[in-house]
């Protein structure tokens, strides 16, 4: 399969592993990309002209601007996303702060879909004040509230993919329709970290930039910081000038990993996609559950959407347990498999409550809002077998039942 071009054009699961301008290298090379740590490169009068030019990207001077392992990964993800530039930082929240810097003005506007993760609020509500920005959260598909949301100040529209913890599919083509017709200089911004480039490109419907926290999906393995910001050219470069300004590049050591990462997340995000189905069924059975939040669950408010738009729906669910939050953490610290921790998209099964991690730092009334009820247990499942992850939550739920004690035995 070729481009107009004639050069070759791959699928998903085959850029995963290889960059999208592989070509037949030279004997000896190495297959795995090398980690080159040098903070410093010799320069001539090429380097000296790119720089001059304003296109510093262009050479090899200093790994606060670029470095050939980062350049490396960049690559490979500017490939998966369909983008003509990728951008990796030091966490997903530098991604997300370096396109609010790079892109906002005094006088604009900002709208953020409520269900987004709690960081990201976090971070809109301390920053964009402060820019003479105005922010404006919206419900996540009440279309009329959006609508009146959006006008002629607005340039960033944010939401996410697929939501946490709640697993909303946001319809991407509806918003960046709205978003082009209310506003010339408004660009749909998409946090698509639980979708993953192998669930969904936002750019090929109408995004114009791309977020993910490498940390979770892409990674993979739970031992690298990071974050992805994929764009055109023209708005990569704006970033890409306030990330250098800033400082918060990825450590040549993260890109390694992150490339090893993605060179399996195919794989991972079909299993993933396999268990969370498995085990959202088993508990939308139980009767200790009170609702399953799952878009690749049948019956779901987002089923349909997910189908449409989603060619995986990932490993993040959230359900709710009967008896509030203490009955929930009874659940979770009965599990034997799972581990009480934080972040999510990792080969192991993580459970935590949202009201004490991702949305902790929002008030009552706004967890309650964004569907944050007494009792949710978000649910990252890992890639371990299904009968022995729904064994281990059908053991959980009946103990939690009995005992407020301590995590059973391992």
């Amino acid at each position: 399969m070729t481009t107009d071009g004639g050069a070759p054009e791959f699928r998903t699961r085959t850029l995963c592993v290889h960059r999208a301008d592989a070509r037949g290298a030279h004997a000896g090379a190495p297959v795995v990309a090398p980690v080159v740590r040098s903070t410093v490169f010799h320069l001539d009068d090429a380097a000296y002209a790119s720089r001059r030019a304003g296109r510093a990207y262009e050479s090899y001077a200093y790994g606060r601007e670029t470095n050939p392992t980062v350049e490396n990964v960049e690559g490979r993800l500017a490939a998966l996303e369909g983008a003509e530039r990728a951008l990796v930082f030091a966490s997903g929240m530098a991604a997300l702060h370096g396109v609010l810097m790079a892109t906002l003005e005094r006088g604009d506007n900002v709208v953020v879909a409520q269900q987004v993760y709690g960081g990201t609020l976090s971070l809109a509500r301390a920053l964009l004040p402060r820019l003479g920005v105005e922010l404006r959260v919206v419900e996540f598909d009440d279309e009329n509230e959006q609508r009146a949301s959006v006008d002629a100040r607005t340039r960033l529209f944010l939401c996410e993919s697929i939501s946490n913890p709640l697993s909303a599919v946001t319809d991407l083509p509806r918003i960046a329709a709205l978003v082009a017709e209310r506003s010339e200089r408004g660009l749909l911004v998409v946090d698509a970290t639980l979708a993953s480039p192998v669930g969904q490109r936002p750019l090929a419907l109408g995004a114009h930039v791309v977020l993910h926290s490498a940390t979770k999906y892409l990674g993979g393995h739970s031992d690298l910081t990071g974050g992805v910001v994929a764009a055109d050219a023209e708005l990569a470069h704006l970033v890409w000038t306030w990330r250098t300004s800033a400082g918060g590049c990825m450590d040549p050591d993260g890109a390694a990993l992150l490339d090893r990462g993605i060179k399996t997340l195919a794989l991972r995000m079909r299993v993933h996609t396999e268990n969370a189905t498995r085990l959202t069924r088993f508990l939308a059975a139980h009767p200790r559950v009170v609702a399953v939040h799952y878009c690749g669950l049948e019956g779901d408010p987002s089923f349909d959407r997910g189908q449409r738009l989603l060619d995986e729906t990932g490993g993040l669910f959230s359900f709710v347990v009967d008896g509030g939050d203490d009955a929930a953490l009874r659940v979770i610290r009965s599990l034997r498999l799972a581990a009480e921790a934080a972040s999510l998209g990792g080969v192991e099964t993580f459970a935590s409550r949202p009201v004490d991690l991702s949305h902790a730092y929002l008030e009552p009334d706004e967890r309650a809002r964004a569907g944050i009820v007494p009792g949710l247990v978000r649910i990252s499942v890992g890639i371990e077998d299904i009968d022995d992850l729904v064994a281990d939550f059908a053991q959980a739920l009946d103990a939690g039942t009995e005992s407020s004690s301590a995590r059973a035995p391992r």
